[in-house]
């Protein structure tokens, strides 16, 4: 998908309205303002600094990355995924004596150990190799903040430079896909005895237009060793959780990546529970009350067997027991850990975000409520009507169309919305397309929740009339 032009209009920094109420706030609404500033607290009578520098006591972790579902763990915490494991070493061993090795396809839903356990295999790999006075680089990156085969790869070279020690040499714009792809070439042949690429969520690497950007980034870089002029092994590892991946490849693609496919199942509740007790010592002895592993793992087994849910759902756990003071971890923490999980993230995280964005999801979000015949898919440009429509009303600072569809573009990222080009035929141009995940009215009531948008209720058949009159004038002007 692509992304939206850079704004031209930076937004004012007014602490208290977040560039909402044209009004200027006071300066310095308390007289404890400059105290606080240096961290002293009226209430406690304990600085800022002091509290962050007390030793906890009574805590419960004892070493809480182990219960961070990304820690990189030793093999002996490896649990249930024997088959795969013994898959991935014997892909990966033969670099070991310099000889070539397979690309892999690794594959299922999410949480079953995919990235784990290939990246767990390649850091023993870097260790062995280096003992035999050999460097394999592994060059990871995750497909779904490039969004494109040219940003992607300069995270590749950004990635090896950042491994060897130096600098990128190329620039992240203003220079060809292949310039980066030679660059990243020369880092290989001149540091690199062997290299795995590991291109995680390869399926999110779509780009914005009908043909997805992962073909062509699977295609120059299954053709690494011919292309590059690298003599040493190399592997293309491709993670996804889409299981019929390989066919919406494009012909040029599947004819050169042909991997080693390796499909990962959800974990059940013996699996996860097992998991979970690999995990224990990152809890201090006799913290964890004997029903919360086994409870964790049956809400786990409820979610679709995603391990990481469950060792972060034992984390928020101890997080809990921790903040009322207590030194264990009891059943009623994790039900509340998962009522906690259970919620709306993404509602929460709209809850969350600053005003302006707010103002730009909720013009969206009643632009699609209030359209005839609900579409999947909105136009930018009534959006942004009702958008600067909705600012009048609420007496709000405006910004360009270019800073609104960066406001609502970045939501993408957090799931709130998806969006696209989309050409309206010859001679009317292209234009950009919302489509929201949430019911927009839904996401509506949240925003106006917060008192500055409270006023909105009663404003909804103007809106409403704008909406639909702004859409009509779109279809017939295009």
């Amino acid at each position: 998908m692509p992304t939206a032009p850079p704004s031209d209009r930076s937004e004012p920094t007014d602490p208290g309205f977040d560039g909402l109420s044209r009004e200027p706030s006071a300066a310095g609404d308390s007289d404890g303002t400059q105290d606080d500033a240096n961290g002293l607290l009226d209430d406690g009578g304990i600085s800022i600094r002091d509290r962050l520098q007390t030793d906890s006591s009574g805590g419960v972790f004892a070493n809480k990355d182990l219960v961070r579902s990304d820690t990189i763990i030793d093999e002996d915490r490896i649990v249930g995924r024997d088959d795969q494991l013994a898959r991935v070493i014997d892909n990966l061993k033969p670099v070991l004596e310099n000889e070539g090795i397979p690309d892999m396809l690794l594959s299922g839903p999410s949480g079953t150990g995919k990235s784990l356990i290939v990246h767990a295999v390649c850091k023993q790999i870097v260790e062995l190799c280096e003992s035999q006075g050999k460097r394999f680089g592994v060059l990871s990156i995750n497909c779904e903040g490039p969004k494109t085969a040219d940003r992607a790869v300069y995270r590749l070279v950004k990635a090896a430079a950042e491994d060897i020690g130096v600098e990128p040499g190329v620039p992240q714009t203003g220079v060809s896909t292949d310039q980066k792809l030679e660059r990243l070439y020369e880092l290989m042949r001149e540091h690199y005895d062997g290299v795995i690429f590991i291109l995680d969520e390869i399926d999110l690497l779509e780009g914005p237009y009908q043909e997805a950007e992962y073909n062509s980034l699977i295609y120059q870089l299954s053709r690494a060793r011919k292309l590059g002029d690298f003599d040493g092994p190399i592997s293309l590892t491709t993670i996804t959780n889409y299981a019929d991946f390989m066919t919406d490849l494009n012909s040029r693609a599947q004819s050169s990546y042909n991997p080693d496919d390796i499909f990962f199942d959800d974990y059940d509740a013996t699996q996860l529970r097992s998991i979970l007790r690999h995990r224990r010592d990152a809890f201090e002895p006799e913290s964890l009350e004997e029903d919360v592993i086994p409870l964790v793992a049956a809400f786990g087994s409820q979610t679709h067997g995603d391990a990481r849910k469950a060792i972060d759902l034992l984390r928020w756990a101890g997080e809990l027991a921790e903040r009322r003071g207590a030194t264990t971890v009891t059943e009623g923490d994790v039900r509340d850990a998962q009522e906690k999980y259970t919620e709306n993230r993404k509602l929460r995280h709209i809850s969350g975000i600053s005003t302006q964005k707010k103002l730009s999801i909720y013009a969206v979000a009643s632009t699609a409520q209030y359209a005839k015949g609900n579409p999947e898919w909105i136009p930018a440009g009534p959006a942004f009507k009702s958008y600067q429509f909705i600012a009048d009303t609420l007496d709000a600072e405006q910004y360009s169309r270019e800073t609104f569809v960066n406001h609502v573009t970045e939501q993408s990222t957090y799931g709130v919305l998806d969006f696209e080009r989309r050409g309206q035929g010859r001679g009317r141009g292209v234009h950009m397309y919302f489509s929201l995940s949430e019911d927009p009215a839904t996401i509506m009531q949240t925003i106006r929740e917060d008192s500055r948008f409270e006023d909105l209720d009663a404003e909804a058949e103007p809106i409403r009339a704008v909406v639909r009159e702004r859409l009509k004038k779109f279809r017939t002007d295009g």
